[in-house]
C-alpha cells in the first residue's frame, strides 16, 4: 500500500550513507513500496544540502533524511544536525543503530524522528517511513518512557543539587503544586500531618517562599 498519492509525489527521502548493497536495497524497496522518490548520497554530513543534490520538494510534501550510523561517530551526526542549517529544517531519522547504544534521548532533542536499528527487517523500515512522512516519531513506546524518566531522572538531580530539597520534599512539594492538602498529602504518603507540615516548613526555607501559593509557583517554574 501506497502513501497518499499527493504526499508521495511530493516528498523525497535521501539517504546518506555508503554505497552498500545494504542501502542500494534499501533504496530501491522504499521506491517501489512508498511511491516516494529516494536518492543516495555517499556525502559528508556537514557539506549536504538537499536543494543543491536536487532532493526538493513541494510545500505540501515532506523530506525526509535517513541518515547511516554504520561508519558516522553519533556525536558527529548530531553535531552536523545542529550546525548544518541545510537539513536541520528536514526530518530525518537514523538508521543502522546498534539496539543498545542508548542514543535515542540525545537525538530526539535534536529533533531526529525516527530510529531503526542492524536487526530490523525491511518490513519495519517502510513502516516506519510512512509513519515519519505522516508526522509521527518512530520510536518505541519503551524507549521513549526510558528517555522520559532519564530526562526526569536528571532534573530531580538537578533541583537536589541547586535547592538541597530532598526526593520526598521534592515529592511533596509536586503534590502541592498540584493542589492537595496537608491530610491529601499524608495519606498518600503515608506519613502524619505534623510531619507534612515539617517538611513543607523545610521546603518553604529552602526555595525561599512564604507560602503554599508561592510554593506552587515556584514548583510550577522549576520542577
Amino acid at each position: 500500500m501506497h502513501l497518499d498519492d499527493d504526499l508521495a509525489k511530493n516528498s523525497i527521502i535521501s539517504i546518506i550513507g555508503p554505497l552498500t548493497l545494504q542501502n542500494e536495497f534499501l533504496s530501491y524497496v522504499i521506491t517501489k513500496e512508498i511511491g516516494s522518490g529516494c536518492r543516495m548520497f555517499d556525502r559528508d554530513l556537514n557539506t549536504f544540502s538537499p536543494a543543491e543534490d536536487g532532493a526538493t520538494c513541494a510545500e505540501s510534501g515532506k523530506n525526509l533524511i535517513l541518515i547511516d550510523t554504520e561508519l558516522q561517530s553519533f556525536e558527529e551526526i548530531l553535531k552536523s544536525i545542529a550546525t548544518n542549517g541545510n537539513i536541520s529544517q528536514c526530518i530525518i531519522a537514523l538508521f543502522n543503530l546498534n539496539e543498545n547504544a542508548g542514543v535515542e534521548r540525545k537525538a530526539l532533542a535534536r529533533n531526529v524522528r525516527g530510529f531503526f536499528y542492524k536487526d530490523d527487517h525491511f518490513e519495519v523500515f517502510i513502516k516506519g517511513i510512512r509513519a515519519i512522512l505522516y508526522g509521527e516519531i518512530w520510536v518505541s513506546r519503551k524507549t521513549l518512557l526510558r528517555c522520559v524518566f532519564e530526562s526526569f531522572n536528571e532534573k530531580q538531580i538537578a533541583i537536589e543539587e541547586k535547592t538541597s530539597l530532598t526526593s520526598r520534599e521534592i515529592e511533596i512539594l509536586t503534590l502541592v503544586s498540584m493542589g492537595s492538602t496537608n491530610d491529601e498529602i499524608s495519606s498518600r504518603m503515608c506519613i502524619s500531618t505534623n510531619t507534612v507540615k515539617t517538611h513543607l516548613y523545610n521546603i518553604f526555607k529552602k526555595i525561599n517562599v512564604e507560602n503554599r501559593l508561592q510554593a506552587a509557583l515556584w514548583a510550577a517554574a522549576n520542577l
